[in-house]
């Protein structure tokens, strides 16, 4: 396990500056340029408006940002063991902790699979927090390398699809309630004690939420719908963002009552996953 911790910079910076301004927070950027190219645009835009909106939104996050920074390190370690020992692979992961401007709190980059990365400031600090966020980016690695142990031929993998999404978020969902047990529902969704809304919503709209995303998913899918169902800046549909984790933790869990963990996480080796998916969320 690596990690680089760029948090301890910026809180230098930060506190050397009065005021920290635009200057200052573009310094910081630039002193790690090589992980904020994989930051914008695509996790977050880089935008005159959304860097000043980020300034204006730092003064509430430093002590945050400070527990976050001492906590982390650990909690990274103590979950990467724990998918390692559960799932007997060598993960061999790289974690970046930085201070971002408000864009993805969390993900894997596309062309390093086992690098992740953590935004300290849309995370909330609460240790249990903490262990399901690592849980469910972990376990997006882990069902990589799952996959490539059970000979998955990943060029056949439809990345553009809002079905695969729905199964992978679906399973990192799934993958962080089994690794960090017995918190309540909407904490692995929102990863904070903020998403009773969400787990509600999704439990009283069931069926019409999967009436619409199938409508979505058959009528083609676009960056507009991946962000609806799938990314903070969604949530035109049902008021409230990234439903489609729910939905996708609901099919992965039929599919475990159905095959069994093991097959349910590997399904997408040797079945027709979309298919599948198609037509669970056809059902009633």
């Amino acid at each position: 396990m690596k990690i680089e911790n760029i948090i301890p910079d910026f809180i230098h910076k930060y506190e050397a500056s009065d005021p920290f301004g635009r200057e200052e927070l573009e310094t910081y950027i630039q002193s790690h340029a090589s992980l904020f190219e994989l930051y914008f645009p695509v996790h977050c835009p880089r935008t005159e408006e959304r860097l000043q909106l980020a300034l204006q939104q730092y003064p509430a996050k430093l002590d945050s940002l400070k527990t976050f920074s001492a906590a982390m390190p650990d909690v990274l370690s103590k979950v990467e063991h724990d998918f390692e020992k559960t799932f007997g692979l060598d993960l061999e992961l790289t974690f970046k902790l930085i201070v971002g401007t408000f864009g993805s709190n969390a993900f894997v980059t596309r062309t390093e699979k086992r690098t992740i990365y953590f935004a300290a400031e849309k995370l909330s600090p609460i240790k249990e927090h903490l262990e399901v966020i690592a849980a469910h980016e972990i376990g997006h690695v882990t069902h990589f390398a799952l996959g490539t142990k059970n000979g998955i031929e990943w060029s056949s993998i439809d990345w553009t699809s809002g079905l695969t999404t729905l199964y992978t978020e679906g399973v990192a969902t799934y993958l962080s309630m089994k690794m960090v047990p017995g918190l309540r529902e909407s904490v692995y969704y929102t990863f904070d004690n903020e998403g009773d809304p969400w787990a509600a919503c999704f439990h009283e709209n069931k069926a019409e939420i999967k009436r619409r995303f199938l409508e979505d998913a058959m009528a083609g899918w676009d960056m507009p719908k991946e962000k609806e169902w799938f990314r903070l800046s969604g949530g035109s549909y049902f008021g409230l963002n990234r439903i489609g984790y729910l939905l996708g933790a609901a099919y992965v869990q039929h599919l475990v009552d159905k095959v069994g963990e093991e097959e349910a996480l590997t399904y997408w080796v040797g079945h027709d996953m979309k298919k599948d998916i198609l037509k669970w969320l056809g059902e009633e």
